[in-house]
């Protein structure tokens, strides 16, 4: 422990220490190498300045923050790259190994080349199946984001290397990988999520995974409405393969929802399927018929109240249970459906956010669809237990 050792005091919310620090401060007659700086948008810099200077003279910084990871950039951004951790390891090397290691984990890209060929089949006016246009605009999403991911891991590498200069976005890849957090450069043109970066990267895989699987072998029995990089595209083509059938117009069709007593878990399903040869059905498949109309999906998770699969119908969470999952529904198009006004109106998030941006509909970005869901206590009850479906689980 020296004068350049940085201390750290993580407190309470509500917590202001601030008072017994300036008495502090005044008993040791100190106070002009005290330095005092609230972290707000554009203070990083100054922060990083004040830091840097005290830890050539030994003085006092207190920075009064808004957010803890505030805190964090401005501690790993003036520390020297070339510190050596308790592993022998300089952070240097940590971020080039762990750049390595995602190179290693992502797929090249997803081949369109590869799909299978019934998958573009006409009917018999020449139109495309709804469902592959989203598949194909599915495929391009993923793999302009894995293009930009590849890219930036290795501009990182020969930066760490010396051979490039540190760019300002290198800088925040290399930040990000300290932090264990999701790099902006990459955030900014990906799918909304509050993941750490391993989970994030692992996520990322399996979502590329299921729309190879899909592409290669066909649909699925059930997909897994949490792996679409735009899911509100992929409900819009449920609709259109509907309308287009019975010849229903479009902007009248809405769904109905039948949960099912069956869950699915999409790594357990993907580690399965990696197993079968081509054209072979899972076991748990043949359990579940397909449905007439609509799809089946899953992967959705309940937070603030869970599934009884006695009742068939929603019910408190279990205590000490953060999130449940939530079973297969049935996602089946009706003309002018109207639910039951008994049911519990669940609207479904893509991340437990529960905000975003504004689109062009009105409509937050995060949202995607109300879910009514069978329940037997007001609507009231389940609105102040702020209860909801997410397509998210952070930890799980």
């Amino acid at each position: 422990m020296n004068s350049i050792t940085p201390l750290i005091f993580i407190l309470s919310n509500g917590s202001d220490p601030m008072n017994q620090f300036q008495k502090f401060i005044k008993e040791f007659n100190d106070i002009e190498r005290v330095h005092i700086l609230s972290l707000g948008q554009g203070q990083g810099p100054k922060a990083e300045k004040l830091i840097h200077e005290a830890c050539k003279l030994g003085d006092w910084v207190f920075l009064q923050l808004q957010e803890t990871n505030n805190l964090l950039s401005v501690i790993l951004n003036v520390q020297p790259r070339t510190n050596t951790m308790s592993t022998g390891k300089t952070n240097d090397d940590m971020v080039y190994e762990q750049a390595d290691s995602i190179l290693k984990k992502l797929p090249e890209k997803i081949n369109i080349e590869d799909a299978r060929p019934d998958l573009f089949d006409t009917d018999s006016k020449g139109r495309i199946d709804s469902l592959t246009t989203v598949l194909t605009q599915e495929i391009d999403r993923f793999n302009k984001l894995l293009k930009i991911i590849k890219n930036s891991l290795k501009q990182l590498q020969k930066a760490i290397k010396g051979f490039i200069v540190m760019s300002e976005d290198l800088e925040g890849v290399y930040t990000a990988f300290l932090q264990n957090s999701v790099p902006e450069i990459w955030s900014s043109k990906s799918y909304p999520s509050l993941k750490p970066l391993g989970s994030w990267i692992k996520d990322l895989v399996l979502r590329c995974d299921f729309i190879n699987t899909w592409m290669i072998r066909g649909k699925p029995l059930s997909f897994w409405i949490s792996g679409f990089f735009f899911p509100q595209g992929f409900l819009t083509g449920i609709l259109q393969n509907y309308a287009r059938k019975y010849n229903y117009p479009i902007d009248h069709l809405t769904f109905h929802f039948n949960v099912l007593p069956y869950y699915r878990n999409q790594e357990e399903i993907s580690i399965a399927i990696s197993k079968l040869r081509l054209g072979e059905i899972l076991e748990v498949d043949k359990m579940i018929n397909k449905p007439k109309d609509g799809v089946l999906v899953h992967g959705l998770f309940m937070d603030g109240f869970r599934w009884d699969d006695k009742t068939m119908q929603i019910t408190d969470s279990i205590l000490g249970e953060m999130l449940s999952i939530m079973p297969i529904i049935h996602m089946k198009p009706e003309m002018d459906y109207i639910p039951d006004s008994n049911d519990y109106i669940a609207p479904l998030y893509k991340t437990a956010a529960r905000a975003g941006v504004l689109s062009t509909t009105g409509m937050s970005t995060n949202f995607i669809v109300a879910v009514p869901l069978k329940t037997n206590k007001p609507q009231a009850y389940w609105i102040e237990m702020g209860a909801s479906l997410l397509c998210e689980c952070v930890n799980p």
